[in-house]
């Protein structure tokens, strides 16, 4: 077993932005004191390391470097997992107990638990069950230096515990959520603790933030995605990018209530975009009858540009939210999908250029584009 213990004491002393001399002040010992834990030389007694783990705000099998790398803690973890997946909720308590008398300070062990009792806390709703996942995933906090994946962090733990505050507790809840709120990645959870506090403007408030970041999140999903799958340049991928277009189309479709909105720009782009895998697929008659669509949307936010997607969309409650979009699609629609089969062919020795020529050929017909530009 390697131990760390000389490294990991200057890494948090440096952290901390302490010099040797101030942690030696802190801990009654000499500078050479210091200065001999962090070069190797000696290490401190046990009372001493116990003391600085706290002081640090770390477990002391973190501040040493010993870490449970053996599967014993994995396989013990994908048991309750197991446990709870069967059904066998009892048993799964059971194990989890065993595992943190065993191993008390390490993070994947007290997530796994905290997990196992949150699931049994929403089959039951025994508040036991819930004050004991709240509290481990509360000591979980001192050791989210351990996490191993990008979920092992302070704010994936403080968004499960204000979830479980939101019904006997909404206003801690509420607190909570609104400092980690990243993105629009809590709207949901604070409409339903508004709700729970019988804030309902409030709640509709949240609810209509959560929509318009859904709408934003599939119009990037579903972009992303198709822009990866008609890159393979096969015939799977062409069909498969245009379905994903569908997907996004039926969404917006079923969000809009008519007016010309954001909505209305990323139809058009979506509609040329199904357009030019149309023509990779030499689909010219399906291509032609998207197109035509494409370029009257298009047109029509011309007329009217309208950024943004307030009181535009279905279920909007929002009094003074604001949701304007930016891109670089173009400074006009019309121009923007044109510059479409710029972006995605990138040249005449990318082998796409040849398959979307139907589609480009097509839209600056339509569009009164001059041949060649």
């Amino acid at each position: 077993m390697q131990l760390k213990i000389s490294e990991n004491i200057k890494k948090y002393r440096k952290s901390m932005g302490m010099t040797q001399e101030g942690l030696a002040e802190a801990f009654g010992v000499t500078v050479g004191a210091v200065s001999k834990w962090e070069s190797g030389s000696t290490v401190p007694d046990i009372l001493t390391m116990m003391e600085m783990a706290d002081f640090f705000d770390i477990s002391v099998d973190t501040l040493l470097g010993y870490s449970i790398s053996s599967k014993s803690v994995k396989d013990i973890v994908k048991e309750i997992d197991a446990s709870l997946s069967a059904g066998q909720y009892e048993e799964a308590l059971l194990k989890a107990e065993k595992a943190l008398a065993r191993y008390p300070g390490n993070f994947k062990v007290l997530t796994g638990c905290a997990d196992a009792y949150m699931t049994c806390w929403g089959v039951f709703r025994k508040p036991e069950h819930r004050d004991r996942a709240i509290k481990l995933f509360e000591e979980a906090l001192r050791y989210v230096d351990q996490g191993e994946s990008d979920e092992d962090n302070e704010v994936t733990i403080r968004y499960k515990i204000a979830e479980m505050n939101i019904r006997d507790n909404p206003l801690k809840s509420i607190r909570e959520l609104e400092q980690i709120n990243y993105r629009g990645a809590s709207e949901v959870a604070l409409a339903q603790a508004y709700m729970s506090n019988g804030q309902r403007d409030k709640s509709l408030d949240h609810y209509t933030r959560a929509l318009s970041a859904l709408l934003f999140q599939a119009m990037e999903f579903a972009s992303g995605m198709a822009a990866t799958l008609n890159g393979q340049q096969t015939p799977e991928g062409y069909r498969e990018a245009t379905e994903c277009m569908d997907w996004l189309m039926a969404v917006m479709d079923a969000s809009s209530i008519g007016k010309v909105s954001y909505l209305t720009k990323m139809k058009a782009f979506a509609l040329a975009l199904k357009a030019i895998n149309l023509s990779c697929l030499e689909e010219y008659d399906r291509m032609r009858e998207a197109m035509d669509q494409a370029l009257a949307l298009a047109r029509e936010h011309d007329k009217n540009p309208a950024n943004d997607l307030v009181g535009k969309i279905r279920f909007w409650h929002a009094e003074d939210y604001r949701t304007n979009a930016y891109d670089n699609l173009g400074y006009g629609t019309v121009e923007g999908v044109g510059l479409l089969f710029v972006n995605i062919a990138g040249g005449k020795d990318n082998p796409m250029y040849e398959k979307m020529a139907e589609a480009r050929k097509y839209w600056n017909e339509i569009a009164n584009i001059p041949s060649g530009e």
